[in-house]
This record gives structure tokens, sequence and C-alpha cells, in this order.
């Protein structure tokens, strides 16, 4: 039996139906709170931290840039759920993406006294982006990992590399 079936199963077991009910509606509101919040915050960095760096963005326009954000996060989050079976699957594929994303610029931030944040985007989409190719071509049998190393491992090395990578192409130019 599918892990994520177990509490709908218990509930349908051990509670009377009225009670059911009632579990069941707390269930999803929490799920739908979640899931709201998330999707704020997401919209909200991408309007304010992305696209606010990139284009001169009016007050009065910020609400519609924000409506258009929620909107397209939205949509790709319904579809990335359609093509996933299991939500822990896809709960731990983004845990990885993250992992592997964040942690040698979050290292970075704490330790060297000169921050590079070019530097940081690009450690961050290509430690996450190679997590997540492994996790994909391991899971499809595609691709073996080798010594059964957990695919985050290469993620925060590609990460650390590229990291490096651009910091010191910076320096350099400011020399």
């Amino acid at each position: 039996m599918d892990s994520e079936m177990g509490l709908p199963i218990m509930l349908r077991t051990v509670l009377p139906v009225g009670l059911m009910g009632l579990m069941m509606s707390a269930y999803f509101s929490a799920i739908m709170s979640t899931a709201d919040s998330c999707l704020m915050a997401a919209s909200g960095n991408v309007v304010t931290d992305i696209l606010s760096n990139i284009l001169p963005i009016k007050e009065e326009k910020l609400l519609k840039y924000s409506q258009i954000a929620t909107f397209t996060i939205g949509a790709l989050a319904l579809l990335l759920a359609t093509l996933m079976t299991n939500v822990l699957d896809l709960m731990l594929l983004s845990y990885s993406f993250m992992v592997s994303g964040l942690f040698i610029p979050l290292i970075a931030a704490f330790f060297f006294k000169k921050k590079d944040p070019q530097a940081a985007i690009a450690a961050m989409i290509s430690g996450g982006s190679t997590t997540l190719i492994l996790e994909v071509l391991n899971k499809e049998e595609i691709l073996h990992m080798p010594w059964g190393i957990d695919p985050n491992i290469f993620g925060i090395l590609m990460s650390l590399i590229v990291y490096l990578s651009v910091a010191n192409s910076h320096a350099y130019r400011m020399r």
C-alpha cells in the first residue's frame, strides 16, 4: 500500500463519518495554507529579488507583476504535480535541489568578507541543476551513481567549482 495513504485510511477506519469529514477538512486546510504561503513567497521573491533588479518596475505595476508571477509559478507547480506520482518523492527532490544549490553560497556568505551575488546565483543554478539531473537519471536507471554516492555530493561539488570560478573571474577583472 502507498505510504501516503496511511492517514486517510486510518481516519476512515477509526473515526465515525462526521468526525472523519471534520478531520479531513482540517487536513486539507493545512495543505492549502502551506501551499498558498509557498506560492506567495515564491512569487514575492521572483518579483522583488529578480524582476525588480532586471526591470525598472513602478510601484503601481508591482501588483500586476506579482499576480502574473503567482499565476505562472502556480501553473508550473500544477504541471510538476501532474508529472509526479508521489508527493514524498517530489519533496525529497526539491530538498536535494535546495541543499546542493544553497549550501556553498550560504557558507560563502558567512565566511567570505567579499560577497559575490553573481557567483552565488551561478552556483545555486549549477549545483541544484546538477543534482536534479543526476537524481532523475539515477531514478530512471539511465545512469548509476559510482560507488552509490548521493547525487547531492556531485551537486555541491559543482556548486563549489562554479562559485569559485565566477568569484575568481570577478576578482581577476577588478585588478
